[in-house]
């Protein structure tokens, strides 16, 4: 029978290499590059070398699933009120069209990051394969809020306001 890490929830911390396991990594809370961070991570295994923006262990809700959703929205998540993703307000409303439509939105810390892959990162199976991925929490809070308004105002096309994720459940 083959065993199961125990730290696999930790792999895209701050502690250990998404890509590798190794944990020999260099993390600055205030490091950014080409657009990512703040805060980023690089592997310091000579083979590997991967840079990653990490989550904080403390997210972790569920340590048997290395892939639950994290307490709360990460420091840059797309759905916090004035985040870049949402500057062009064409293509915030056609994403949130594609919400209502059944897609989902999945979370990047703790993924390589890959600037010339199509989001950016190194999702695994290039994002095609939702078991390996995580949910995120901000899609999460914004979905309960959305799904609620909707159901209450019977309206599947209106339009979409951002709920304010400042807290665990998006209130």
């Amino acid at each position: 029978m083959r065993s199961i890490n125990p730290d696999r929830h930790l792999r895209g911390s701050f502690l250990v290499c998404p890509k590798c396991g190794s944990r020999a990594v260099a993390y600055d809370p205030t490091m950014t590059a080409a657009g990512y961070g703040p805060g980023l991570a690089v592997c310091n295994n000579p083979a590997c070398h991967t840079m990653w923006e990490p989550f904080d262990p403390a997210q972790i809700w569920d340590k048997d699933d290395p892939l639950c959703s994290f307490r709360a929205p990460c420091n840059n998540c797309a759905f916090r009120p004035g985040s870049p993703e949402q500057e062009d307000t064409a293509k915030w409303r056609e994403l949130i069209a594609q919400f209502k439509a059944g897609a989902t939105f999945y979370c990047h810390k703790g993924v390589p990051i890959t600037p010339t892959a199509e989001h950016g990162f190194a999702y695994p199976d290039e994002g095609k394969n939702p078991r390996k991925l995580r949910l995120c929490r901000g899609w999460l809070n914004g979905l309960k809020v959305w799904t609620k308004r909707f159901r209450d105002a019977g309206d599947a096309a209106g339009d979409v306001e951002i709920p304010d994720q400042g807290g665990e459940d998006g209130a």
